[in-house]
């Protein structure tokens, strides 16, 4: 089985299931459920007993104990699922900067192999960053950056949504428009890692750890912004080999 873990509840699961129709039609065995609360909580409640991280089904079980008690998650343990993805945002509008990007790398160290602990996906600054795009596709997404201050929930919010050339999320349910999304998420992400606004030459150069790592000597410590980008892009680039990016109907998720 594989398992899902979103931060959110409203956006996150709505936003996957519309991938997983585009290009996961056939998938079965799949686990979705939100922790309802910030990166720096769930690792909080990660550290909290032991010092260390602890088991995160166990973790989330806790949690979800008060939000959504028929969640499938408790009839399973930790051993039945292969893989674990986890998709929360960066949220550095207020706070101790230098904790929160400390514990947000920790997460990433510790996150690093969906089929071990699991593969965590940071996006940049929220969810809502998917719809921080002009007309795809949009040839100035590589510039586009958020202030901290700017970057506080429903500012951003309703900044993404003005700034979009969709109306709402409509767009998202496009298999070339996602192609599209990812491409320009990919290059981008390239373009911080590494210098140069094309295909990486490998997936490893925009891995979450050097893009967290990116973001922080290029845009958050000089200038108290992040560059917008999302995590669904990047999860799709990682996901797929390179060139598999065709038909969605092609496209099937591993079970």
């Amino acid at each position: 089985m594989i398992l899902f873990i979103f931060e959110g509840a409203k956006y996150e699961p709505p936003l996957y299931d519309g991938i997983k129709a585009l290009f996961f039609p056939r998938a079965t065995d799949q686990i979705i459920c939100s922790f309802c609360s910030s990166i720096y909580t769930f690792y909080k409640r990660l550290k909290d007993e032991f010092g260390e991280f602890a088991d995160v089904v166990d973790v989330l079980k806790t949690e979800l104990e008060k939000t959504d008690p028929e969640n499938q998650l408790f009839k399973c343990k930790s051993s039945d699922f292969e893989s674990v993805y986890l998709f929360f945002d960066y949220d550095f509008y207020r706070g101790d900067l230098e904790t929160k990007n400390a514990q947000v790398r920790e997460l990433l160290e510790y996150f690093n192999e969906e089929t071990d602990s699991g593969r965590l996906y940071v996006s940049y600054p929220m969810i809502e960053s998917i719809q921080y795009t002009k007309e795809l596709p949009d040839s100035q997404f590589r510039t586009y950056a958020v202030k901290r201050e700017d970057s506080v929930g429903e500012i951003f919010k309703k900044a993404a949504r003005r700034f979009c050339a969709y109306d709402g999320y409509a767009f998202l349910k496009d298999a070339e428009n996602w192609r599209g999304l990812v491409e320009q998420h990919v290059m981008k992400a390239n373009l911080l890692t590494k210098g140069v606004h094309d295909w990486p030459l490998a997936k490893d150069d925009v891995a979450q750890m050097p893009l967290f790592e990116a973001q922080l000597e290029k845009h958050v410590l000089p200038n108290d912004e992040v560059a917008i980008l999302n995590a669904f892009p990047m999860f799709l680039y990682e996901y797929f080999p390179k060139d598999k990016f065709k038909a969605a109907e092609e496209l099937e998720i591993e079970e």
